[in-house]
């Protein structure tokens, strides 16, 4: 019984808290329990609930999976969003998140028990005022949207040079000279704005390692989406002789993926398995 008026006192509040930001706001946005970056995001009205995710219809946080499209709602629309939101009072956050939004009317007076449910699914972290949200394209089929700047204008941006190619070629905006075991910073002409939960990797070209022994030192390197600043590429010479950079060459590719935030937990055993602690070399030479 105590725990049941303890479940009715937060919805009571979260509801007082919903009602105090859309009286000035076009939204609430329902953070869930794991909170991460990257979507979902939950968008409460009076009316409606739209939630943008990554293309999943099933979203995945408290004991149960909770299917989107089972619970009512419809997709509406996809692209690259970009959001305004509170994050702490009178300090404004602005994300870009890129993803599909589905929606669910809501009959008069109903948005109490979606909200029910979805505090059941999903747990619930914070509520905050959304400011604003527009949508800055919509996107590619089968494609990530990836804005770039050109910090030179003769240097093309990175390209793939075949359809269906997984890494685009980047080119080098400078002319260095690398002797065998050196290695140095290379710029490359432009800089990117991933969309959020995505992540550049930046890997050898498999020409220039197999026949000059040019590679790069933090293979793969990582660009997070946040990084705005120009993309470089470290480079080291593993080959036996004197290596010429020209301007303009091809020197790295750069893959796009999806990343997920991992929910860390501290226990204090783990499950076993057929490896068990097994390291390096005990599958065999």
């Amino acid at each position: 019984m105590g725990e049941a008026r303890e479940i009715d006192d937060q919805l009571r509040q979260m509801m007082e808290r919903i009602e105090e930001i859309l009286s000035s706001h076009p939204a609430a946005i329902y953070l869930p329990c794991f909170y991460r970056s990257g979507p979902p995001r939950v968008f409460l009205q009076e009316d409606a609930v739209r939630i943008l995710t990554r293309g999943s219809r099933v979203l995945h946080y408290e004991v149960e999976p909770f299917d989107l499209a089972q619970n009512g709602y419809r997709v509406t629309e996809r692209g690259l969003y970009h959001l305004v939101y509170e994050f702490l009072p009178g300090k404004r956050f602005e994300v870009q998140l890129e993803g599909t939004i589905m929606e669910k009317s809501l009959p008069a007076g109903g948005l109490i028990d979606e909200v029910r449910v979805i505090r059941e699914y999903l747990g619930i972290y914070d509520l905050v005022p959304l400011v604003g949200i527009r949508r800055l394209e919509e996107a590619a089929d089968g494609g990530v949207p990836l804005r770039m700047r050109r910090l030179d204008p003769a240097i093309p941006v990175p390209a793939y040079a075949h359809p269906g190619d997984a890494g685009m070629d980047i080119c080098s905006s400078e002319d260095v000279l690398l002797r065998p075991g050196e290695r140095a910073l290379v710029g490359t002409g432009f800089a990117m704005a991933l969309p959020e939960g995505y992540a550049a990797f930046v890997q050898p070209r498999s020409g220039l390692a197999a026949r000059s022994g040019i590679s790069i030192v933090n293979t793969p390197g990582l660009i997070d989406c946040h990084y705005r600043g120009e993309v470089k590429v470290i480079l080291v010479n593993l080959g036996k002789d004197v290596f010429q950079v020209k301007r303009g060459d091809r020197i790295a590719q750069m893959v796009v993926q999806g990343v997920e935030a991992a929910a860390v937990e501290v226990v204090e055993e783990l499950d076993e398995t057929a490896r068990g602690e097994g390291g390096f070399g005990s599958t065999g030479r």
